[in-house]
């Protein structure tokens, strides 16, 4: 009754505690979400940007972003004489990086101190391109397409010349700016 009394003398109203879940956050619980907000960003940050790069588009044979790998001696190519090399380095892709990998392989043909280097995968399906016997042009075993040492297409279905890549000189050794190219179209479209 007491408390009746007092209730009628102040004229306020009894006090009521809203419910749990509707009482303003607390400093420490609103750092806390703040850090769970800011944790997410970066690990969304931290998927999104690798597979942004991983699905851009291909910059079809611009050398922006040049991938120089040695090859081999320039000694070692002889003039006029293709010679097969394989193509070995670190592979990417949008998360990760393997040392020392089987990339590919190429030709490389030397007429005096200039050195042109040709894809050895086909065109037409992806087979492996071959020198003739004769050691004047190359074949395709899988679908007998044939080319000239330029990488000129001579016959059988490949859409279009042997894939030339770019090359230069440093310090004696041969580098090729190595990339793929995709397969059955006519235009040489890069895609790695």
């Amino acid at each position: 009754m007491a408390e009746d009394t007092q209730n009628e003398l102040c004229d306020e109203p009894p006090r009521v505690e809203p419910p749990a879940d509707q009482r303003p956050a607390t400093n420490r619980r609103g750092a806390l979400k703040a850090l769970a907000a800011a944790s997410a960003a970066v690990y969304a940050g931290a998927l999104i940007v690798p597979a942004a790069r991983m699905l851009a588009p291909a910059t079809n044979g611009a050398t922006t972003n040049a991938r120089w790998i040695r090859v081999g001696r320039l000694a070692d190519v002889k003039p006029d004489e293709p010679k097969r090399v394989v193509v070995i380095a670190d592979e990417r892709d949008a998360y990760t990086i393997t040392r020392d990998q089987l990339l590919g392989s190429l030709w490389l043909v030397r007429k005096g101190d200039q050195v042109t280097a040709l894809s050895a995968v086909c065109p037409h399906l992806g087979c492996s391109i071959d020198i003739n016997a004769d050691k004047q042009s190359y074949a395709c075993p899988c679908h007998v397409s044939k080319f000239s040492l330029a990488g000129d297409a001579l016959s059988g279905p490949s859409p279009r010349a042997m894939d030339s890549l770019e090359v230069r000189i440093v310090d004696g050794f041969v580098e090729v700016d190595f990339r793929r190219f995709r397969q059955g179209t006519p235009a040489k479209e890069q895609i790695g």
